[in-house]
């Protein structure tokens, strides 16, 4: 009768030794989680979209996006832009001045649509949505080759001279925040 009450106490002990450890080290429940203020604070709390420059965006409907230095020297703008191998935009090209309505053109492979078709935003420098629309494939987009696409958006007029982003982002009919992914084109309004 004494080891069964010794038993039970070990086993009673331990399981109060385990409850302890576990509360210890999860956070408390209503323990508010900072919301991030930059980037990189972003980063480490959230998924980050493979665009550039990078993006990030909270639950809480906070977007972030990298800040990249600026070259330099002037460098030369590339033929096309993109994400190797998934998608390569021809026009408009990094730096390219363009005004209401601008048309997109490039290619994608078929995986970077959804039912044909894929958004496209312009952003002025702030990241504000001043248009949105959405570019269209030119062929056969079920497949996973690359497919001519071509869209045209209309946005806001901005100040001559001001800056901002077309961006083009993969369908992502899941809603999955982690299978986002975008191309960020700098421009000049």
């Amino acid at each position: 009768m004494n080891t069964r009450f010794l038993a039970i106490a070990v086993v009673l002990l331990l399981i109060g030794l385990g409850i302890a450890l576990y509360a210890a080290t999860r956070p408390a429940e209503n323990q508010a989680i900072a919301e991030p203020t930059t980037f990189e604070e972003c980063a480490t709390l959230y998924p980050v979209m493979e665009s550039f420059p990078r993006q990030c965006n909270t639950p809480n409907g906070g977007h972030f996006v990298e800040e990249v230095a600026a070259p330099v020297a002037p460098t030369p703008v590339p033929a096309t832009v993109g994400i190797p191998d998934l998608i390569e935009v021809s026009t408009p090209t990094i730096g390219q001045k363009i005004a209401s309505p601008v048309t997109v053109t490039g290619s994608a492979r078929g995986m970077w649509y959804f039912e044909a078709t894929f958004p496209i935003e312009i952003r002025n420098a702030a990241g504000t949505v001043i248009g949105n629309g959405y570019a269209e494939a030119q062929s056969e987009w079920m497949t996973e080759n690359f497919v001519a696409f071509r869209g045209t958006v209309t946005f806001t007029p901005q100040t001559a001279g001001s800056t901002g982003f077309v961006v083009l982002k993969k369908s992502n009919a899941s809603g999955d925040p982690e299978r986002d992914q975008s191309v960020q084109i700098p421009i000049t309004f």
